[in-house]
């Protein structure tokens, strides 16, 4: 004799079940934001695929410094909740050294969502609280489009310069230049991929001026 199944729909095994198809809800909540799904074109990666394991945010030598750590800025974006994220000083903050990607189990590079806020920001005409944080941002670029590489101590220099804090850590510059730690020279990069380094930037500012970048 065949023994009825158990309804799973009326049963308190069906629980977990209904529970995972919440969870699974809150995931795809803003999955038709805007900004979300811009945020994915620009960057080019998929926000659902963070699990909030928090490794990123545990890696990253500036979260201290973010208003939201870089798995609660994944997690506003997934909700539809982001557009707090481009008034914010955190995407302006991160230095883009990908620790984050090195230590997502699911290969989240979050310092390419930054990127997109920032460009997002940018065509938006939305300025950070703190406005130092976009000068740094505006001479790590210039620094990587006349030299090809980082230059630290041309960076340091030029961000002391435009921001008006003229002494900011210069009492350390020269120990970091003695001990090797920054380079007194440019380490410049070959002819070759200056240009094309120049050429990118030029295509960037282009689509930015055009409105391609920001929809």
């Amino acid at each position: 004799m065949d023994r009825a199944r158990p309804d799973h729909a009326t049963t308190s095994h069906s629980l977990p079940l209904r529970k995972a198809r919440m969870e699974l809800d809150l995931e795809n909540l803003g999955a038709r934001d805007p900004l979300r799904r811009r945020v994915e074109e620009l960057s080019g990666e998929h926000l659902a695929d963070c699990y909030q394991c928090g490794c990123c945010t545990a890696g990253c030598p500036t979260a201290y410094q973010m208003e939201h750590g870089p798995h609660r800025v994944i997690r506003l974006l997934q909700l539809g909740a982001g557009e707090e994220l481009l008034e914010l000083d955190t995407p302006w903050i991160c230095a883009s050294c990908e620790t984050c990607a090195t230590r997502c189990p699911k290969g989240v590079s979050i310092a390419e969502v930054m990127d997109a806020l920032r460009q997002i920001a940018r065509m938006r005409g939305v300025s950070p609280p703190n406005p130092n944080a976009r000068v740094f941002n505006d001479r790590f670029l210039g620094t990587m489009r006349r030299h090809g590489r980082v230059f630290e101590l041309e960076v340091g220099l030029f961000y002391n310069l435009s921001s008006g804090n003229f002494f900011n850590h210069i009492a350390q510059f020269p120990a970091l230049v003695f001990s090797g730690k920054m380079k007194p020279i440019p380490d410049r990069a070959p002819k070759k991929a200056r240009k094309r380094m120049r050429r990118i930037m030029d295509r960037v500012a282009e689509l930015e001026r055009g409105g391609e970048v920001d929809q």
